[in-house]
């Protein structure tokens, strides 16, 4: 039985790497018959969807290279943060780079706003050296975000000397307005300077994805709990990551069948680099005050951007 499962996983995985584009794991079929980003994330939640995937096994021991863009410090934990161990255990390079500053308005955990940054930035930091990570930073302020042509620029950089194989970066629907920043951030960088050909997988944070890849990270889950314990500032001022993260890893492994007992999954949302741009045009470009909640200071820096970039 775990044999031929294999043999199945397989050969989906082979039919998802002969496009001529490269891997294209992408489902859904009508993108364009949907406008709006939250209407779109909410029809794209409902179980006539999820009933009738099959997730592809992502192959993760065979990427030598990943770059993962985290909006703040600790998405890339609560979203992939399985998936790095495994890539870890399989000797990958591992590049992380951090867009927001971590700063937080709240004095719960330290004494001053600029202390916030310290702190978060020593806990990614002892992330990034459990996973044998490159850390990089893009400084962009968390609490009043203005990212600017130097930072698209910076991420241009980063880039070109990572070469990844893979991007991991937040679902291109995920709610959060600093998450669509880091997409977008993503999309100009490649206007700026177009650096190679990798796949883009999605990974899951604020909002249920629609998932066209899966990865059972049930050998690592201890690990991964480990991992999300290093930002105690925000497990234990805001929420529980720690014990939410692992219960969304339980849920997801309904996705590897149904004898998954006491398994663990991280679920994304994978395509060709050219399928995730071609999605920020149709998504975020159509309609910024749409795409940031109305949020002035996004949309005035992305209309500068775009003047200057494309």
């Amino acid at each position: 039985m775990r044999y031929m499962k294999r043999i199945r996983a397989d050969l989906n995985q082979l039919l998802a790497t002969r496009a001529k584009d490269g891997p294209y794991r992408h489902l859904i079929k009508k993108w364009t018959a949907i406008s709006d980003l939250n209407l779109a994330a909410d029809v794209l939640n409902v179980d006539v969807f999820r009933s009738q995937l099959t997730p592809v096994e992502l192959p993760v021991e065979k990427i030598k290279s990943y770059l993962v863009i985290a909006p703040h410090q600790d998405d890339e934990t609560i979203g992939a943060g399985g998936t790095l161990l495994l890539a870890k255990k399989a000797n990958a390079k591992i590049s992380i780079v951090f867009v927001t500053d971590g700063m937080q308005s709240s004095k719960r955990y330290a004494k001053s706003f600029a202390e916030t940054v310290i702190v978060r930035k020593q806990e990614a930091m002892n992330v990034c050296d459990k996973l044998d990570a490159a850390y990089y930073e893009l400084n962009i302020s968390n609490t009043k975000p203005q990212p600017n042509y130097d930072d698209v620029v910076k991420l241009s950089e980063i880039i070109a000397e990572v070469k990844p194989e893979v991007i991991l970066t937040p679902w291109i629907l995920d709610s959060p307005p600093k998450h669509r920043m880091a997409n977008h951030l993503l999309y100009l960088a490649d206007k700026y300077k177009p650096q190679g050909n990798f796949e883009i997988w999605g990974y899951q944070v604020h909002n249920s994805l629609i998932p066209n890849g899966i990865v059972d990270i049930t050998e690592v889950a201890d690990e991964k709990r480990s991992l999300i314990e290093y930002y105690k500032s925000q497990n234990e001022n805001y929420y529980r990551y720690d014990h939410q993260v692992m219960g969304l890893a339980a849920w997801n492994s309904k996705y590897l069948g149904q004898n998954s007992e006491k398994c663990y999954a991280e679920i994304f949302s994978t395509m060709p680099q050219k399928e995730f741009f071609k999605l920020i045009d149709l998504f975020y470009l159509k309609n910024l005050k749409e795409t940031y909640l109305d949020g002035r200071s996004f949309i005035k820096c992305f209309e500068k951007l775009h003047q200057q970039i494309i």
